[in-house]
């Protein structure tokens, strides 16, 4: 009985060969044909291992730009939320306490302490108020301190408010006041009314992220003026209803709550209107010339800082954080979060609605608001352009408070006695 190879479907395997005369036959055979069964396994096992690291390969590829693209979109993403979401704050960080006592503070020195001006000092329990740089070291800035509250020693960390005053008027100035509440679409909306004479009104509205107490650095201007004013509270401020969504609409929406007050001055009065805006506000202020009924009844407006085209602010702020070529991404999360177009509140290229008398003041050393495109809207409307050299975001005030208030008390009179009388 001899062995012969016969092939199968997955090999070679040996069979029982009848007659004797094939064994020479069958020995060749086995010596052509036959293959080690170890081999064949390893060959198989090559092929198996190949495809999955094919597979493995495919699949890294796959993650390689899930992640390329998912990085850009989560910082775009997130950068947009930096925006349209509240929070409320507009202080800077300025360090901890160096020394202080004898009317005077010694602060870390760094970018946010040699702003020039006047500014209030925010910590964990109280604020107090400093004034302008007294002297400098390499490390130190050294500053006048007054009206400060709770426990302010070396090592407390402080931080830097463009609202020089935390409280109310009367706690603040001295200035008597009324709360009132406005009624929104949204709901009831706190305000403070200063009582005046006539019945043209300034209705004082704050920026992104702001507070009335903005409104208490020119407060004393405005009320030497005379008239009856108005400091206002829209949706997503503290204390005013949320926006369906929860995020500011850069002015799209908010224009309406500033149509309520408006409303409100007239159910009291008011015939005539000033409108102040400051950041956001500005853009509120704007947004209304366009689309409220009461627009033809604003005799004049006060800009500072004021945000006049949220592309070109976004872009400036993209160029600062070097997102670069995420600036287009942005802009289209901002647009879609928010379901408006930037291209509507961009008032470069609207100018011709804004034919009333304008003062607009505005910080050279803005990081947000691009300065160019102030000088740019002042040159097509006509209006008193007021650059501060040094001041910051809504820190033209901050800078030099007696030029600020000259210029806006001149502004006013020449609106309210535009004869001279």
């Amino acid at each position: 009985m001899a062995f012969g190879i016969r092939r199968g479907r997955s090999g070679y395997s040996t069979r029982v060969a009848r007659g004797g005369n094939q064994h020479g036959r069958d020995q060749h055979n086995v010596k052509q044909h036959n293959v080690d069964p170890h081999n064949v396994k390893q060959h198989n096992g090559h092929r198996r291992r190949g495809r999955r690291l094919r597979r493995w390969l495919i699949g890294a590829a796959i993650a390689v730009v899930v992640v390329a693209v998912a990085v850009p979109v989560g910082i775009a993403w997130g950068a947009s939320g930096l925006l349209l979401k509240p929070h409320h704050n507009l202080t800077t960080a300025a360090g901890t306490v160096v020394t202080v006592g004898g009317g005077q503070i010694v602060l870390q020195r760094r970018a946010s302490t040699l702003r020039p001006g006047e500014y209030g000092l925010v910590y964990a329990s109280g604020r107090a108020i400093i004034g302008d740089i007294s002297s400098t070291t390499s490390t130190t800035v050294t500053r006048p301190l007054t009206s400060a509250t709770g426990t302010l020693t070396a090592g407390t960390k402080v931080q830097l408010d463009p609202d020089v005053w935390g409280g109310t008027p009367k706690s603040s100035l001295g200035i008597p006041y009324k709360s009132v509440a406005i009624d929104g679409q949204l709901g009831s909306m706190p305000a403070w009314r200063l009582d005046g004479t006539g019945s043209t009104w300034l209705i004082f509205v704050h920026g992104i992220d702001g507070k009335r107490q903005g409104g208490l650095r020119p407060m004393p201007t405005i009320a030497a003026a005379g008239i009856p004013s108005l400091y206002i509270t829209y949706r997503n401020d503290v204390g005013a209803p949320k926006s369906p969504d929860g995020l500011f609409h850069l002015g799209d929406t908010e224009w309406h709550d500033l149509d309520a007050a408006v409303q409100y001055a007239a159910a009291h009065g008011a015939k005539h209107y000033i409108l102040y805006g400051d950041s956001m506000g500005g853009s509120i202020v704007t947004q209304f010339i366009h689309h409220s009924k009461y627009a033809h009844d604003v005799i004049g407006m006060v800009l500072d800082a004021p945000v006049l085209n949220w592309t070109g602010v976004l872009g400036n702020q993209a160029h600062r954080l070097k997102l670069g070529l995420l600036t287009p991404l942005v802009l289209d999360f901002v647009s879609a979060r928010a379901n408006i177009n930037l291209a509507s509140l961009d008032e470069l290229d609207q100018t011709s609605a804004f034919t009333m008398p304008i003062i607009l003041f505005q910080g050279l050393s803005d990081p947000l608001v691009p300065p160019a495109e102030s000088k740019e809207f002042a040159h097509k409307t006509g209006a008193t352009y007021v650059p501060v050299p040094g001041a910051g975001h809504i820190q033209s005030w901050n800078a030099n408070p007696g030029s600020y208030d000259a210029h806006l008390a001149a502004f006013l009179a020449g609106v309210l006695h535009p004869s001279g009388g």
